[in-house]
């Protein structure tokens, strides 16, 4: 008898808890829109889009199904990758953004997502749209403070092509992470990446053929890897965990001085898996190649905490040598 009554608690918990997700959700467009056909046919696909997901996330489905009229196989591979990760709904009953228009494609941005009920702390979805309309991605976005500081920051050395691809990479970055998308990561470091791993305990010399490492503090122990050294860790990692949250604040984009296509960012990491969560501070070097995605030649991660203040890496830490430069 205990035992029924307290399956009967758990249901109704549940129940109780996925009646405060919305049945239906509204989506407008502010402003943005070129004609009021396309401005209808993406609040349209909005609405319905978010509206599924909420349909699934209170069933609980393990799948996803969307309307193909509404979203392109492209799309539903994007929403159905994450989701495997973990679950997660549209917050609002109704959302109000402007339609942002790059070429001949479309987004909307800041769309409020949660993975569950008690979560105080929001994400931002986006959503990519074809001309006609349709849905082509959706991802996590950065939050809108940090898209906005990338798009419109104070350095005049950077063009704002530059701006949108880098804000578009780290956007992808965190999803690859987030979908445990091992062989897309793997595409995004160079062969010949560092990967350092730093701890406070004492000075450890890097030896390293393609940059010079100059930081200099007595306290600080580094665990230098390769890229597949890394990447082996990295999926034994996805390996075992069930879910991850990943999460990038305080991000500034540094242009380097002589190489024009190498690009120092150093941004705050809040990482969340299942049984583990840490603070780290991540900084990327990272090369601007033609036609394709950025390409990471340095990572380094330190953690928030230990990290004496000044003793942070920068871009200023690492020299690359003319033999490595790539126009």
């Amino acid at each position: 008898m205990k035992a029924v009554f307290i399956s009967f608690l758990l249901i109704l918990s549940f129940n109780l808890c996925n009646s405060q997700v919305n049945n239906s959700v509204i989506f407008t467009i502010k402003g943005g829109a070129p004609d009021n056909t396309l401005k209808r046919k993406i609040e349209i696909n909005t609405s319905k889009f978010l509206s599924k997901l909420n349909e699934e996330y209170k069933k609980g489905s393990s799948e996803l199904s969307f309307d193909e009229k509404i979203i392109t196989e492209n799309g539903k591979q994007s929403v159905s990758d994450l989701w495997k990760n973990e679950h997660f709904y549209s917050v609002e009953s109704k959302i109000s953004e402007f339609l942002l228009q790059n070429n001949d494609s479309f987004q909307i941005r800041n769309i409020p997502i949660a993975f569950k009920i008690d979560d105080k702390q929001k994400i931002d979805g986006v959503l990519h749209f074809l001309p006609d309309g349709k849905i082509d991605e959706f991802r996590f976005g950065l939050e809108a403070n940090q898209y906005r500081e990338i798009l419109y920051g104070t350095s005049d050395a950077i063009d704002q092509t530059r701006r949108e691809i880098i804000s578009y990479f780290l956007e992808n970055l965190r999803t690859a992470y987030v979908e445990k998308n091992i062989s897309y990561i793997e595409k995004l470091y160079s062969d010949k990446a560092l990967i350092i791993v730093g701890k406070v305990l004492k000075t450890v010399d890097i030896p390293n053929d393609s940059y010079q490492k100059t930081f200099t503090s007595d306290q600080i122990e580094y665990q230098v890897l390769t890229k597949s050294e890394y990447i082996s860790r990295l999926q034994q990692v996805f390996s075992n965990i069930s879910y991850l949250r990943l999460d990038f604040k305080k991000i500034q984009v540094m242009k380097h001085r002589k190489y024009r296509n190498f690009y120092g960012i150093r941004l705050q990491q809040s990482w969340e898996s299942s049984g583990y969560k840490d603070e780290g501070l991540l900084f990327l070097l990272v090369q601007f190649k033609d036609n394709e995605d950025p390409l990471i030649w340095v990572r380094t991660w330190q953690d928030v905490n230990d990290t004496p203040k000044g003793n942070e890496f920068d871009l200023h830490n690492f020299t690359i040598t003319d033999g490595q430069k790539i126009n």
